[in-house]
């Protein structure tokens, strides 16, 4: 089971690790290490002077030159590692203390690795997962009594410090204190003497983690940048990963069934996790079903709580006859082969099974595009004024750096009212006419599913000047326009 769920896993990291996105996020690391932080659009030709918010520019500029160093194998192999050690064998060293079997968070951490996988890649996101395993082991420390409330809060200072530098989801570090706050008042409130941590050591910690995100370069103004995004909905409900997990989709459906069988174990052994801990795995789950974002996050915190349970669970359900055989696994020696082992067979499967049977890494989303991008930086100017998919002008950001694009996926980047315009003109054909008027639109390029590709076709206006397997150019009758290729 583990070894099928790594492979799954990894066979997903080699087609949607490097997502589209990648292509501006490594062009804004180029830039910002050749000419500092951007303050105006570098990317786009139709908002140049609008300024630009790059929160994650720390990000970026770390992993520009790593990705520039790796390539995209060696960065897809990256994060396939990255995610098997976030999501298992970190958990399972973290789990030793409660006499968690290694095996546990080992194979539950690689089943998660399945739901986790449809939104995990080279992305900001990253540092939030980073970060937030990060200050749920100190947290996780201080509730135990082996930290002094001053030490983990200069390493809560250091965490936010950097994250909020790296992505917006320090806001879930926030989110994730209160929770451990809530669920510790609960508990002493049941049980004075179990093992939590003090109301004031939680507003210590939650006070430092406010002031240190104020240390990036637009100081606290982030917060008012994260309720203006919020009240975008409108546009936020067109973004494929706000919006809810497809159930209909196998990982999802596995994802579904580690939750209800966490429900489960959790209403018979009421006892064996702390208040804390199951409300991280409920809000973020409840979370995680509202906006497929949140998967990954639910995932992390269910590869570290979990695990206890199950253990648990398979001590008290299991025959007798059965724990007997396995006493022998059971050893210190047999739970570090375990830590060892595992984790080798997992990386040996990340970087030589999953490639052999899945192929060649590739920039998800962005193949069938690059002919025909190529095409167009080849054949019309750098000023000309062209339309596209979302996900062609990121593209272009990693294919023809040079050229400026109608849009791309920084959706915050733009206004709302412009990004619903384009987006009801790209999938539902309305008032195009209009959008194309307005920016001048001479060339149009589209994948050949778009539903604009027919209109266009029938439109005596417009004339095909390049088509490929992947899509097509069209370019206003009338211009300048090169012959037309064979389609």
């Amino acid at each position: 089971m583990f070894v099928i769920a790594v492979w799954l896993f990894a066979r997903h990291m080699q087609l949607g690790a490097i997502t589209a996105d990648w292509g501006w996020l490594f062009r804004a690391g180029q830039a910002i290490w050749a000419n500092g932080l951007p303050h105006r659009d570098l990317f786009s030709w139709t908002f140049p002077d609008r300024h630009w918010v790059l929160y994650q520019w720390l990000f970026e500029a770390i992993a520009a030159p790593v990705y520039s160093v790796f390539g995209i194998t060696g960065s897809v192999f990256a994060v396939g590692l990255l995610g098997l050690a976030t999501y298992a064998l970190i958990p399972a060293c973290a789990l030793r203390r409660h006499g968690v079997h290694p095996f546990w968070p080992m194979l539950i951490g690689a089943l998660v690795l399945l739901p986790v996988s449809t939104n995990l890649g080279l992305r900001p996101m990253l540092a939030s997962n980073l970060a937030l395993l990060a200050q749920y082991l100190v947290i996780q420390r201080l509730r135990a009594g082996d930290a002094h409330r001053l030490a983990t809060a200069a390493w809560i200072a250091a965490i936010y410090a950097l994250w909020s530098n790296m992505h917006l989801g320090f806001t879930l570090g926030l989110l994730s204190i209160t929770l451990f706050a809530a669920g510790d008042l609960w508990t002493r409130a049941r049980d004075p003497i179990a093992a939590t941590a003090s109301p004031p050591s939680y507003a210590l910690l939650f006070i430092v983690a406010v002031l240190a995100s104020g240390l990036n370069p637009y100081g606290w103004t982030l917060y008012g940048y994260i309720v203006n995004l919020s009240l975008e909905t409108r546009m936020n409900a067109h973004i494929h990963e706000l919006m809810p997990p497809r159930l209909d989709n196998a990982y999802m459906q596995a994802g579904a069934a580690l939750v209800l069988a966490f429900a489960a174990l959790v209403l018979v052994f009421r006892r064996v996790l702390s208040a804390a801990e199951v409300i991280h795995v409920a809000v973020f789950t409840a979370l995680a079903c509202t906006a497929m974002r949140f998967v990954v996050w639910a995932g992390l915190f269910y590869a570290l709580i979990a695990p206890r349970l199950f253990a648990h669970a398979g001590a008290r359900l299991s025959p007798k006859r059965l724990r007997a055989a396995l006493a022998p696994l059971d050893t210190p020696l047999a739970r570090r082969a375990t830590v060892a082992g595992l984790p080798l067979l997992g990386a040996v499967v990340i970087t030589l099974g999953a490639p052999a049977t899945a192929g060649p890494a590739h920039l998800a989303g962005c193949a069938p595009l690059q002919a025909s991008l190529r095409y167009l930086d080849r054949h019309y100017p750098a000023n000309t004024h062209w339309f596209s998919s979302e996900i062609a002008g990121s593209c272009a950001r990693f294919y023809t750096p040079g050229r400026r694009v109608f849009i791309d996926t920084r959706f915050d980047m733009y206004p709302e009212a412009f990004v619903l315009h384009w987006f009801r003109a790209y999938q539902y054909r309305e008032h195009w006419r209009a959008l194309f008027r307005h920016w001048g639109i001479r060339v149009v390029l589209l994948p050949r599913g778009a539903p604009l590709v027919d209109t266009l076709r029938h439109d005596k206006r417009w004339q095909v000047v390049h088509a490929d397997p992947g899509a097509l150019i069209f370019a206003a009758r009338g211009g300048t326009a090169p012959a037309r290729s064979a389609d």
